[in-house]
């Protein structure tokens, strides 16, 4: 009975090493596991489909994603039975708005928009001044961090004496940081692995040449995901508001179309029969072999048709 009892948890623990193994080795590619295998011992010669799975010994867990700012993390608080609840994920949200109002003076609402985004941390990226018949537009393109994006706001709308919109989108990127955050974890592991086969186990130019490659190939990868990270940094940490400002003015035709004149056009006209004249005479000197030749044709036509005509009768 004891040896029943020991054997099924021989059985038990070697069953739950082999489900762990092969969860760890999920993130890899066979091409990856096939090379992994052959510095662990297994059959060099063997393709990527042959070569039996070797475990992987690195957490592949996700990361905690960073604080957002402003924002706080809550502590785990352990359950009644004793085991702690999983850590609570910062949400990612990227802010835009567009916000187009009117002003009394444009040039000056610009400068204040200027110094208002200034003084809550943030900066204009971008200005585009236009003027019509009617109506003067300054567009500002503000960067401004995201947790002074509303009383940015609220400190923009001063300036309005009429405001036509002002939209404000919210997009939640939490799944794909967290799903970077992850993938970057793993492939640097592997990357890690890779480099210490390369220096610890490679013993041939086969080995070093395949390691060399896996890890230029991972690196890519994770430079990749890097600048994806990056930019989802910036655009969650600072929020982009697109400020429209217009003054209304009094209608004022726009200036007459230039009109050119008769000896403007003349000029023009002479210019012009000169170049087509030129053009004319390159080409007939490029082609003189044929003209040489409908000379000859034209000058000795009656002769050539009368030897024409005797032949005939």
């Amino acid at each position: 009975m004891k040896q029943s009892i020991f054997r099924f948890a021989i059985f038990s623990i070697l069953l739950f090493a082999t489900a762990c193994q092969n969860r760890d080795q999920s993130n890899f590619s066979p091409e990856e596991k096939a090379v992994m295998n052959r510095f662990d011992g297994g059959d060099a010669d063997a393709s990527p489909a042959e070569v039996e799975e070797a475990p992987q010994n690195f957490d592949a867990s996700p990361p905690t994603p960073p604080q957002q700012p402003g924002g706080g993390e809550q502590p785990n608080q352990p359950l009644p039975d004793g085991q702690p609840v999983a850590e609570k994920i910062v949400r990612q949200i990227i802010k835009t708005a567009n916000y187009r109002i009117q002003v009394k003076d444009v040039n000056a609402s610009s400068r204040n928009a200027t110094n208002l985004a200034t003084k809550h941390g943030g900066y204009v990226s971008d200005s585009e001044l236009t003027n019509s018949s009617y109506e003067t537009t300054n567009i500002l393109t503000i960067r401004v961090p995201a947790t002074r994006f509303d009383s940015l706001l609220d400190d923009l709308g001063s300036e309005a004496i009429f405001t036509q919109y002002k939209r404000i989108n919210s997009q939640d990127v939490t799944e794909e940081y967290v799903d970077i955050t992850t993938r970057l974890k793993t492939k640097i592991a592997v990357r890690d692995r890779y480099v210490d086969i390369l220096r610890t186990k490679a013993k041939t130019v086969r080995d070093v040449l395949d390691a060399e490659e896996q890890i230029r190939i991972i690196q890519e990868e994770i430079e990749a995901k890097e600048g994806r990270l990056r930019y989802l940094k910036d655009q969650v940490g600072m929020s982009t508001i697109r400020l429209e400002l217009y003054q209304s003015i009094e209608y004022r035709p726009e200036p007459d179309v230039f009109h050119e004149s008769f000896l403007s056009k003349l000029g023009s006209g002479l210019k012009n029969g000169w170049e087509l004249m030129q053009g004319l005479v390159i080409g007939l000197v490029s082609i003189w072999p044929l003209v040489l030749l409908f000379g000859f044709f034209f000058w000795k036509r009656r002769w050539i048709w009368s030897k024409i005509r005797r032949k005939q009768a």
